[in-house]
């Protein structure tokens, strides 16, 4: 199996100086959900007898994370050279169509399901609409079925939605998995590994994304109360005066009964004329 990861690199990790105490933005590291989704692909490189290609977007210093990630166990590394600062790359899809473009044929690609830096989660779901491939977002295990990869999403209330991938297909995972230990001569080795580095697609002139947040409606205003008393002004504040229909229980009904009723309603309201 053919299985590529797609990491980022987190801008707001703090350091913290072991003799001064002072707090500092210079350490920059991967997150969980990146190493998270690293570790499922050496488990199932390993039960497939497959292979494992890490592929980072961004500037030179992207390659730390990289070199982690040769020494964890990946087979090759390939850096897409982008000049987009690190905390914008959660912010528009140019890091998507980079990666999109540098990825060999592949059966797997997993993400990190967020990125700790205001990243929406969009990337992955980007990312599988480029490779035209199948996509399960928000996973928390991935198993194997035959020559198929399933994977268990979370859902609302405990339950799980299983799910049984094509190929190709982009998998984003939670940080609920932690990343094996990489030996010391692996990092030594790691430190002199040669990683690819590939041109970034130029950005869509077409279209500028200047922000994917969402916007935050105006609040509304609302005009005082005008009761020259405080019980007045309660009554008018919590809408105890106000003309309301009180509620009406009919039925039951046969079907069509009852569609005539609720239509009625909703004609007395005005929804309907």
């Amino acid at each position: 199996m053919r299985i590529a990861v797609a990491l980022s690199r987190s801008w707001q990790r703090v350091e913290v100086d072991p003799l001064t105490g002072a707090l500092g933005t210079a350490h920059r590291g991967e997150t969980p959900a990146e190493h998270a989704a690293l570790e499922h692909a050496l488990r199932l490189a390993e039960l497939t007898g497959g292979s494992v290609h890490v592929l980072a977007a961004g500037p030179p210093e992207t390659e730390e994370g990289l070199r982690d990630a040769l020494a964890a166990g990946a087979d090759r590394a390939t850096r897409v050279d982008l000049d987009t600062p690190l905390n914008s790359l959660a912010h528009n899809g140019s890091a998507a169509r980079s990666l999109a473009a540098a990825l060999p044929e592949t059966d797997l690609v997993l993400c990190g399901d967020r990125s700790a830096d205001g990243g929406t989660g969009a990337t992955p779901a980007f990312l599988a609409a480029h490779l035209d491939a199948a996509q399960a977002l928000g996973v928390v295990h991935l198993e194997l079925d035959g020559d198929r990869v399933v994977a268990h999403r979370r859902l609302d209330g405990g339950a799980r939605e299983v799910l049984r991938l094509p190929s190709p297909a982009v998998v984003s995972v939670e940080g609920g998995l932690r990343l094996r230990r990489a030996p010391l001569p692996a990092v030594l080795a790691a430190r002199e590994a040669e990683i690819a580095v590939v041109p970034g697609t130029p950005p869509d002139t077409a279209a500028d994304v200047v922000s994917t947040r969402p916007r935050t409606p105006r609040p509304r205003a609302y005009p005082p109360p005008s009761g020259d008393t405080a019980h007045r002004r309660v009554l008018e504040l919590t809408g105890a005066l106000v003309d309301r229909t009180p509620p009406t229980v009919v039925g039951p009904l046969e079907p069509a009964a009852a569609a005539d009723e609720l239509l009625a309603y909703l004609r007395r309201q005005g929804y309907r004329s």
